[in-house]
């Protein structure tokens, strides 16, 4: 019962970061939500600190999963497919921080350094996915060039949200997802070899005009 309490304190505590932002929940909104006196939250998590620690490192954990090296597979593009929709499932889960990543590296330096290395580590994972590709044949792409299309790729993934919320005003979570996933695959189908670019459009289809 107790390790049950601990997990409900911490997808309750996720949803509401991520639906008001984690500057703006308090530990007793936390407490309200799950309907269990303060005293009971202290008991799992002393502070606010202690939550934000305990998702941090279910992030990683989900993070190291999806920030793989591609494998040897038959067909690159449905791998890489595979890749970004698990990405984009990452983002839209903990988008509390990606959203506020600022904010809350003031506060909790251990957010800056895992944000870094996750940064990181996606942009040398689209590198790798966009060479398995251009290996197998289905982009065509000076390999030069690699470093700087991944860069952007990620920064689609990681940041047009902002842009949108700017232009159009805050979007939903998935339509955010959505949008990103279009964005990186117009990306592709401009690079897309003769042969592949009716599986790159078939892919595109899935999520509708970036």
């Amino acid at each position: 019962m107790s390790r049950d309490t601990r997990n409900r304190i911490l997808v309750t505590s996720l949803l509401l970061f991520n639906e008001q932002g984690e500057p703006h929940t308090a530990i007793n909104d936390i407490a309200d939500e799950l309907d269990i006196s303060p005293g009971n939250l202290h008991y799992h998590f002393r502070k606010k600190a202690e939550i934000v620690e305990a998702l941090l490192a279910e992030f990683r954990a989900d993070a190291t999963r999806i920030l793989t090296p591609p494998g040897a597979q038959h067909d690159a593009v449905e791998e890489f497919w595979m890749f970004l929709h698990q990405l984009l499932e990452c983002t839209v889960a903990y988008r509390f921080l990606f959203r506020d990543t600022e904010a809350l590296a003031q506060s909790y330096p251990a957010v800056a350094r895992a944000m870094g290395h996750f940064a990181r580590g996606l942009v040398a994972v689209f590198e790798l996915h966009l060479r398995a590709m251009s290996e197998s044949g289905a982009i065509e792409l000076d390999l030069e060039n690699a470093g700087a299309v991944s860069r952007r790729m990620a920064v689609i993934a990681l940041f047009s949200d902002r842009l949108d919320a700017l232009v159009e005003g805050q979007l939903p979570a998935d339509e955010i997802a959505v949008r990103a996933a279009g964005g990186i695959l117009a990306m592709l189908r401009l690079l897309a070899s003769a042969e592949a670019v009716a599986h790159f459009d078939a892919l595109a289809a899935h999520y509708g005009k970036p």
